[in-house]
């Protein structure tokens, strides 16, 4: 398309081309690059100041991580109350940030996000959002809604044809995925995506086991050679090795739901026959005989979790702690006797509660009565892996420790 200086008439019609022309690529880059097959960037339109993202990979991350009444709800509706009492009118993003971070600035229940960036038509994936940005907070009549503003990239390359005529090329900057900022920390899940610390007692009886150390030792460290049996003969590979922990039982009914796996660390075929020799490559404590050994899961998990509440009410407990022995906080791993059977899905919010108790009062006419407190409100989790019947979860917010039994509920 060329443009002539001469023709003022001219050179805005045809800027108006190259703007829809800029459009109309963009558009086509994010319908070009269908699941699986993006080359781990994002691309964004450098015609304005404010920029959504979109990829396949993400769109498929969305799909698998929550329902579609959660992402695109037209008939979702915040008002004013639904923002902190001193929240931001503008906010830039920063490194280390997280999606809840940033949303618990603006919003009294951060898990709500979803719905208050949806209504915006400016945003197409308000999930993907990198540091350097700008979340600003606008309203339309009594709605509040955030927008992002993303920094103008520089001026588009300018072609010389010919002396007096020159071809302007739209340019579509391109964002790395891996600097978009998580939803919520990622260190904190990592090494609960594809280790199976959840197990039935059915799967450490089938599973290979540890027999005996080469030169006798009973515990066994990195480095050491052990033999072991049942692993199939087509099977090399890597395998965690863990031992059978504690039982996660349901409060409501003592039934035993699941077992929690111990890990004690990793080990890798090196000689298959019956028994076969493995080497042990990483401990995490000590390695005993009996121990049993799982492949590590394939699991694929979103790369970003898109908040959702539950579309039944939801009433359970948390029945197991990580990492602690009575206690845990923000950003520390529990169990939940609720999972997929239970309708638990990847980035399912539930409000925590306080396990209610019961107590004698003194003052009573006659003194001792029983009375049962009620249940108060201390924090929120999200689940990031459910299994069949129970699910991880993370811990969100909290405004006191959370600890075994504590209610969870739909917020």
């Amino acid at each position: 398309m060329r443009t002539h200086q001469h023709d003022p008439h001219r050179t805005i019609a045809t800027l108006a081309c190259l703007l829809a022309a800029a459009l109309f690529l963009a558009a086509c880059a994010s319908q070009d690059n269908p699941p699986g097959t993006d080359e781990g960037t994002a691309a964004s339109e450098t015609t304005g100041t404010t920029a959504s993202v979109t990829t396949g990979s993400e769109a498929a991350a969305a799909n698998d991580s929550t329902s579609a009444a959660a992402v695109d709800n037209p008939d979702a509706s915040v008002t004013a109350e639904a923002l902190e009492s001193d929240h931001p009118t503008r906010y830039t993003v920063r490194e280390g940030d997280t999606l809840w971070d940033i949303a618990d600035r603006f919003l009294r229940d951060p898990w709500v996000w979803p719905e208050i960036w949806n209504v915006n038509p400016e945003i197409t994936n308000p999930h993907l959002i990198f540091p350097g940005d700008v979340i600003r907070l606008t309203w339309d009549d009594d709605t509040p809604q955030l927008e992002v503003e993303r920094p103008v990239a520089e001026e588009p390359p300018v072609a010389e044809e010919r002396p007096g005529v020159r071809r302007l090329e739209p340019e579509i900057r391109r964002l790395p995925l891996e600097e978009a900022i998580p939803t919520i920390p990622a260190e904190a899940i990592r090494s609960f995506l594809n280790r199976p610390r959840v197990v039935t007692p059915q799967q450490m009886d089938e599973a290979p086991y540890l027999l005996a150390a080469r030169d006798d030792r009973v515990l066994m460290s990195r480095g050491d050679e052990v033999f072991a049996r049942g692993i199939d003969p087509d099977a090399f590979g890597h395998y965690m090795v863990y031992r059978m922990g504690d039982p996660l039982i349901d409060p409501g009914t003592g039934e035993t739901l699941a077992w929690e796996a111990i890990e004690t660390g990793q080990a890798r075929v090196i000689e298959h026959g019956d028994p076969a020799r493995v080497r042990i490559t990483a401990n995490e404590r000590e390695i005993r005989e009996g121990d049993r050994l799982l492949p590590i899961d394939d699991v694929v998990s979103p790369t970003r979790y898109i908040p959702q509440v539950p579309e039944d009410d939801v009433e359970g407990h948390i029945i197991g702690l990580f990492d602690a022995i009575s206690q845990v906080a923000r950003n520390q791993i529990v169990v939940i006797n609720k999972g997929a059977a239970d309708g638990m899905q990847t980035g399912v919010v539930l409000g925590i509660d306080r396990a209610t108790r019961t107590i004698e009062d003194p003052y009573s006419d006659p003194p001792g009565e029983e009375v049962e407190l009620p249940p108060e409100r201390i924090g929120s989790l999200m689940v990031f892996r459910p299994f069949d019947r129970v699910s991880y979860a993370l811990i969100m917010s909290t405004t006191r420790t959370v600890g075994m039994h504590d209610r969870v509920v739909t917020p």
